[in-house]
C-alpha cells in the first residue's frame, strides 16, 4: 500500500493544488509539530559556543569576503548537528526552484570563487524591501517559483562549497520532502530549522547597506547552460 511519501515528485515539478495533493499535505501536518519538537529535543545539549566564536571572528574580519567565509563556517556549525535529523538529501532539489535572496557581498565572493559571470546591475532590493511580507519580495519570490537555480546541475548544486548562506541554513526537519514540493497557487508551510537569529547576525555583520537580489539575477543563465 502506498504512503504519502510515495507521491513526492521530482524537484522543480510544479503540481496543481488538486484535492489529493492538498489532502496529503494536510495529513502530514497532523502531529508534525510534536514529531519535529521530539527531534529537536535531542539537540538541546549541543554546545553552541563554537557558533558564537565563529560569528565573533566574522564580525572582526577585515574584509567583506573574509566575513562571508567566517559566516559560512558559523552557518555550517549551526546546521551540522541538525542535518542528520533533517529530510534534506543529496539530489533533492525542491529548494533550488524557489527564490534565493543573497547580498552583493555574497554574490561577489561566489563570482570570485567560481568564475561565474556576475550581473553588476542586479541588486534591486534593500533591507527595506527584502522583508518577506513586502510586495516586492513576494513578486521576486513568485518570479523565481519553479525556475532552477543557475548553479543546479542534474539536481545537484554545482557550487556546493560556495553555496549561499540561505542555502546552508535551510533544513526541512520533516521525514521527507513532501512539504517542500512546489504547488501552484499555494504556499506550503515547511518545518524548517529555526535559524532566524543567525540570519539577523549575518545582516548585521555584512552591513545593512547591502543590496540584495535573487541568485538567478546575480548570475543569469547563459546559452551554454
Amino acid at each position: 500500500m502506498k504512503t504519502d511519501s510515495d507521491f513526492v515528485v521530482p524537484g522543480g515539478q510544479v503540481q496543481t493544488s488538486a484535492p489529493e495533493v492538498m489532502g496529503r499535505i494536510e495529513r502530514r501536518w497532523e502531529g508534525l509539530r510534536e514529531r519535529v519538537e521530539a527531534k529537536l529535543q535531542t539537540l538541546k545539549g549541543v554546545d553552541r559556543r563554537q557558533e558564537s566564536r565563529l560569528l565573533d571572528q566574522a564580525a572582526k574580519a577585515g574584509t567583506v569576503a573574509k566575513r562571508v567565509t567566517w559566516l559560512r563556517k558559523a552557518a555550517d556549525s549551526v546546521t551540522g548537528s541538525a542535518a542528520p535529523l533533517a529530510a534534506c538529501r543529496k539530489g533533492c532539489s525542491h529548494c533550488c526552484h524557489i527564490a534565493v535572496m543573497i547580498s552583493r557581498a555574497e554574490a561577489l565572493v561566489i563570482a570570485k570563487e567560481t568564475g561565474a559571470p556576475m550581473n553588476p546591475l542586479a541588486g534591486k532590493y534593500t533591507m527595506a524591501n527584502v522583508d518577506e511580507d513586502s510586495e516586492s519580495y513576494k513578486a521576486a519570490t513568485q518570479e523565481a517559483f519553479g525556475k532552477p537555480c543557475t548553479f543546479l546541475k542534474d539536481d545537484v548544486c554545482d557550487i556546493y562549497s560556495s553555496r549561499p548562506l540561505q542555502c546552508r541554513l535551510l533544513l526541512n526537519m520533516d521525514e521527507d520532502a513532501l512539504l517542500c514540493q512546489l504547488v501552484e497557487g499555494s504556499t506550503i508551510n515547511v518545518p524548517y530549522l529555526n535559524t532566524q537569529e543567525h540570519h539577523v547576525d549575518s545582516v548585521v555583520i555584512l552591513g545593512a547597506h547591502q543590496d540584495y537580489d535573487d541568485i538567478r539575477n546575480w548570475f543569469p543563465m547563459t546559452e551554454q547552460q
